[in-house]
């Protein structure tokens, strides 16, 4: 009785210990808009927002947003908000004019930076676009960093 539960425990080691210190970062909830670090929109028409959730003043969490909207115009934010529930709304100020870029409600990509040096290690996609909650898939790791046939992480 005791080989066969040391042959588990030895078993138990092995096969869990990879995963354990390999350490796949699971995707978190999306941080509440007001604790951005930055935005910009990329060449594909993506809005991409930092957060900082390692505290070390560097963005290492993404979120990839498709623009549904862009445009110039004079009304304030409440009345182009209207027009657009539910959605998030990113101000450029001009003179007298606003540029406003309108995103979807959640992301289409969660990206993470694990080390740190701004090229992003893991992206998942959310083809349903309906935020954190598990159907998201591994889809690039633009650094290398991680093989590209992990799946589901």
């Amino acid at each position: 009785m005791r080989r066969i539960f040391m042959l588990f425990l030895v078993l138990g080691c092995v096969v869990f210990s990879p995963l354990m210190s390999f350490g796949f970062p699971y995707l978190v909830v999306e941080p509440d808009m007001g604790s951005r670090l930055m935005w910009d929109i990329n060449p594909a028409g993506l809005l991409v927002v930092g957060y900082d959730l390692y505290g070390d003043g560097k963005a290492g969490y993404y979120t990839l947003r498709p623009v549904i909207a862009s445009f110039y115009s004079t009304q304030d934010i409440t009345s182009i908000a209207q027009s657009f529930p539910g959605c998030p709304i990113f101000v450029v100020g001009y003179s007298e004019d606003v540029f406003y870029y309108i995103v979807a409600e959640h992301p289409l990509f969660y990206a993470i930076d694990l080390d740190g040096d701004g090229v992003w290690d893991l992206m998942y996609k959310d083809v349903s676009e309906d935020g954190v909650n598990g159907n998201e898939v591994f889809y690039d790791s633009p650094s290398g960093m991680f093989a590209s046939d992990i799946v589901n992480y």
